[in-house]
């Protein structure tokens, strides 16, 4: 397979100069790719069926994404650099620039940028093939930007290792549509970025449509771009693993001919894909990528050998107001793991990690939660940013309804590396030994000229949605 020679490149949908026509160019692909059979590998139907569809009989390649995996992000930079082509043939069949190549959506630089770019909203014609009806009305009116809480890769970023549950990358496992190991970055920004463009059964919030929306694409290159610039960050590496590295997926090319890529050849996206990322915002605009974090241990234990030492006893149920729930944490199993010392002891050699388990609905609400651990009651937007850990979203948990494979047998499962917050609370003397107070409050777009301050706060409540329960919180040591 020939790979191209030019290295083209990938730049900031917000700050492209005056008069580009990288945009246009790209509606104008989108429009002709449209007009193509449903049966073209080529075309906009089929490109987004290999994400993912319903449609029955499947034709081939479809159905093929991966979620939940250490298989996350090669499969989508795949799928990514071949769709890439395929428009770029597009552009130069519309009379577009031959050297075209996809912009991406930099959501986590806050402010404008954190708002649905303007090619992407309705037209006064009506008549623009970037814009779907299918997404959340405040993002679709640039009403509503992404909350810096959701859309900022810092938390992915300054995970040391690619692979396990609570690292970078996600955790080991077989090729399959959909698993129970996601990565951080697929956590924040990736899932809780699809529904809150998508909102209430909005295409970007269902795995089978979200690739039929044309944000999708500009969604999965910020998030390629945040891998680049991870790996780029030494000691950070990609899995050298030959399960990984040796992995075959299978796509079509511009000319609809079935090619393939390994993980191994996709690691030097310039050298062997022929495409990088612009370095910086060319407005001046803030990066989302953070000061560089130093982990307190930099080899974290894998959360699978850690030891239970809590658990609720009801399940947790989120329908759009903020939920609580105490976790009681047996005290002697703490002291045990410290050798007969108190929990600061306990804490100051081990991780904790926070597994939300069982998670299930019938669909995705489009509404997401941030997980906060310890949050004192009235706290302000600044004090809750000091407790949150995470965040809770629920792309992709239609297709674990249903147990398919002994991986698969209860729904969503997310696990948050707690410890260095636990570590902060021990030392002031604010770590309760006995319990630990775990709140979910809902996310949702907010005002884009709101203060960044703001931009970080959650509402207190949202209109009900489609209740989705969580079937048990835990805590571990490891």
């Amino acid at each position: 397979m020939s790979i191209e020679t030019a290295v083209l490149v990938r730049r900031n949908a917000w700050t492209l100069p005056n008069g580009d026509e990288t945009l246009a160019a790209y509606a104008a692909a989108v429009r002709a790719m449209r007009e193509r059979d449903a049966d073209n590998p080529t075309s906009w139907a089929y490109q987004a069926a290999m994400h993912g569809t319903s449609a029955e009989p499947p034709e081939p390649l479809w159905n093929g994404c991966q979620h939940g995996s250490w298989f996350f992000l090669p499969w989508h930079r795949m799928y990514v650099y071949f769709f890439e082509r395929i428009v770029r043939a597009a552009v130069q069949e519309t009379g577009g620039p031959a050297d075209w190549a996809l912009p991406f959506w930099d959501y986590g630089a806050g402010g404008v940028q954190a708002t649905l770019p303007l090619a992407f909203r309705d037209s006064p014609g009506g008549d623009n093939p970037l814009f779907v009806a299918e997404r959340d009305p405040r993002v679709n009116s640039g009403r509503g930007a992404i909350p810096l809480s959701a859309g900022s890769p810092a938390a992915a970023l300054e995970r040391p290792l690619f692979i396990g549950r609570t690292q970078f990358g996600g955790d080991v496992t077989r090729v399959g549509q959909f698993w129970r190991s996601p990565g951080v970055l697929e956590q924040t920004p990736h899932n809780i970025l699809h529904g809150l463009v998508g909102g209430d059964d909005g295409l970007m919030s269902n795995p089978l449509t979200a690739a039929l929306d044309p944000i999708f694409w500009l969604h999965h290159a910020n998030i390629d771009r945040i891998w680049f610039d991870w790996a780029g960050e030494p000691p950070h590496a990609d899995p050298s693993d030959s399960r990984w590295t040796d992995q075959t997926f299978s796509f079509f090319d511009e000319a609809g001919q079935q090619v393939q890529l390994t993980g191994a050849e996709i690691g030097d996206i310039s050298g062997q894909l022929g495409y990088t990322y612009e370095s910086a915002p060319t407005s001046g605009a803030p990066t989302s990528r953070p000061e560089a974090v130093t982990m307190s241990t930099p080899n974290p234990p894998d959360p699978e050998q850690a030891e239970m030492v809590g658990a609720s006893e009801q399940p947790t149920e989120l329908a759009g107001a903020p939920a609580d729930v105490t976790v009681p944490i047996d005290r002697a199993t703490v002291e045990s793991l410290a050798g007969g010392g108190n929990a600061p002891e306990a804490l100051s050699e081990r991780h904790v990690y926070l597994n939300l388990e069982d998670i299930e609905g019938e669909r995705n609400p489009g509404t997401a939660y941030g997980i906060y651990v310890n949050l004192p009651e009235g706290a302000s937007a600044a004090q809750a940013a000091s407790h949150h850990v995470g965040n809770l979203s629920f792309f992709g948990i239609e297709q674990l309804r249903e147990p398919r494979g002994d991986e698969q047998a209860h729904g969503l499962r997310y696990t948050v590396d707690i410890s260095d917050l636990a570590r902060e609370l021990a030392a002031q003397g604010s770590w309760n030994e006995d319990a630990l107070h775990v709140t979910f409050r809902p996310i949702e777009p907010v005002d884009p000229e709101a203060p960044e301050e703001e931009q970080h706060a959650v509402p207190e409540s949202l209109s009900e949605h489609s209740p989705v329960q969580v079937g048990r919180v835990s805590v571990f040591y490891g």
